[in-house]
């Protein structure tokens, strides 16, 4: 078949001791690198089953029995016993806050390493041996959990932990999870209903947080076939919404019909409803600035707050380039060839400026001056904040209406009553901005108004109220060995059951502004449970 197959006999001549030279080195020192880091994976799953097991004897010390009754008034929720994992049935529904607070890491995370410690200690000890030995990673451990420490039956458990283990080889997590989902539903097809049903329980909707404004938004735990005909359904609008000279791809497309969908009023035969956003911006950054604004509790840059108040109508629409209050154009002026700009933009150049920063002005003040909100997007007449110049904290909220007729600049004035007057609870919830549990991300508007001193000792004013959300503010009035005390410059101080302190202050526009030596806690990031309300 082949005239000149003799030549294939001939052995090929390979590198040559000169060329392989260089390469030797680098491959050797290539080696040793990965043998240091496979003997450093192994310390690290070392200490992983330590802190494992160190979690699961926290756990034990925290039982269930310290947590308010059910038949109590203030105990937590049914809807929020029902979604805890069943594995912390025992443990008390505080231990996840100590947990958070003192590592330094969010509530989510928290709870995952409480359950997957227990499972490990209790459940799969051969998989908690073999982390501690170096054979698997927290990741490989992680998803036995997820898999294998869910059959009830003791013996198809060891026996599914034994044979996993056993063909484990070089398989990654990914790898690792699919097998042992094989092998559990060989074993124990019930047990793919149980995870279902559990799953099912934990559905919902999260924002992730990306970064310069933007954002994920996650719908989990949902049956596939549901997201699937969710996807087609949105594939479908998305091509009929397609029109020439569109240049958005299907997938832009898909989202912006996404959002069409839920946002849009009335359209779909349900009664309409309104999204609340609350928009905080200097004057600076409403007239051109670059001073980042937020929405709802989120950094946003200055040109997405601006582009949100003219989509709203909040602020009138214009073409004009962004300008800062000096009047100073945000582009580059046009030149021509040598340098110079012909006579007439030099004229016209400072007018246009001139005017456009006018425009502004004057949309900023028809906003403040609003006496009326029909036919606008407010809940409320705008409010202007006075805060402080080095901190960025709240110090007096008030409007046109009140700077015109000489109304004092302070917090509002405080209440006999329990519950506070709308102005207080709203100074209270911008000054706080959101819960003041050390790392909670809550919005101060879906916070309760905790008194400090409990009433009728104390009074209810701004310096006695401050915003914690529903858990947090059981947990305070609740949880054995917590402390809440207040400090002179606002600023709260909770000591922990081990005696652990963590200082939070109102967060304030700029947080990188904060005085030094300010410690706020861990940010956890993660919106605790709402459970039943007050009184506690």
């Amino acid at each position: 078949m082949f005239e000149h197959a003799d030549v294939a006999d001939q052995p090929a001549p390979g590198w040559s001791e000169e060329t392989f030279a260089p390469w030797r080195e680098a491959l050797e020192d290539g080696a040793l690198a990965l043998d240091m880091l496979r003997e450093e994976q192994q310390r690290i799953g070392s200490a992983e089953a330590w802190r494992a097991r160190w979690i699961a004897e926290f756990c034990r010390s925290r039982p269930w029995t310290n947590d308010r009754p059910d038949t109590e008034i203030g105990a937590a929720a049914a809807a929020t016993r029902a979604a805890r994992p069943s594995i912390l049935a025992t443990v008390s529904e505080w231990a996840v806050d100590e947990v958070a607070t003192a590592l330094s890491i969010t509530s989510a995370k928290a709870q995952a390493w409480m359950v997957q410690s227990l499972q490990l200690v209790d459940r799969l000890p051969a998989t908690l041996d073999a982390l501690a030995a170096g054979a698997l990673t927290w990741d490989h451990a992680a998803a036995l959990c997820q898999v294998v420490a869910p059959l009830d039956d003791d013996q198809l458990r060891v026996h599914a932990e034994e044979r996993l283990l056993t063909r484990l080889g070089h398989k990654t997590p990914t790898q690792l999870r699919a097998a042992a989902h094989r092998l559990v539903q060989r074993l124990d097809a019930d047990a793919i209903s149980r995870r279902v049903e559990t799953a099912l329980r934990e559905r919902g909707i999260a924002v992730h947080p990306t970064g310069d404004g933007l954002g994920s938004l996650s719908v989990t735990n949902l049956p596939l076939p549901v997201l699937r005909a969710v996807e087609d359904a949105l594939r479908q609008y998305a091509d009929a919404a397609r029109t020439p000279g569109d240049t958005r791809t299907r997938q832009q497309r898909m989202v912006d019909c996404l959002l069409d969908l839920v946002l849009r009023p009335g359209e779909h035969g349900l009664a309409p409803v309104q999204a609340q956003l609350t928009v905080i911006a200097t004057i600076t950054t409403l007239l051109g600035g670059d001073d980042p604004g937020e929405i709802s509790g989120d950094v946003v840059p200055a040109h997405t707050v601006r582009a949100l108040a003219r989509a709203l109508g909040v602020l009138p629409a214009d073409g004009a380039a962004p300008v800062d209050p000096t009047g100073a154009t945000a582009g580059p002026e046009p030149t021509r060839e040598g340098g110079d700009r012909p006579e007439a933009q030099q004229e016209a150049a400072p007018t246009e400026a001139g005017q456009a920063a006018r425009a502004a002005a004057a949309g900023l003040t028809d906003l403040l001056d609003a006496r009326t909100l029909n036919g606008t997007a407010l809940a409320h007449r705008p409010h202007i904040a006075v805060v402080d110049e080095l901190t960025g904290q709240l110090l007096a909220l008030t409007d046109a209406a009140g700077l015109r007729s000489g109304q004092a600049l302070g917090p509002p004035p405080p209440t006999d009553r329990y519950t506070p007057t709308d102005a207080l609870r709203r100074h209270v919830q911008l000054r706080d901005r959101r819960c003041r549990f050390p790392g909670c991300r809550r919005p101060g508007r879906a916070c309760d108004q905790h008194h400090l001193t409990r009433w009728p000792l104390g009074d209810t004013s701004a310096e006695n109220l401050c915003c914690l959300c529903r858990h947090h503010h059981r947990l305070v009035h609740q949880a054995p060995g917590w402390e809440l005390h207040a400090l002179s410059d606002g600023a709260l101080r909770f000591t922990t059951p081990t005696g652990q302190v963590l200082i939070t202050h109102p967060a304030g526009p700029r947080d990188d502004a904060s005085p030094p030596g300010r410690s706020d806690g861990p940010q956890t990031g993660v919106d605790p449970p709402g459970d039943d309300p007050p009184p506690f």
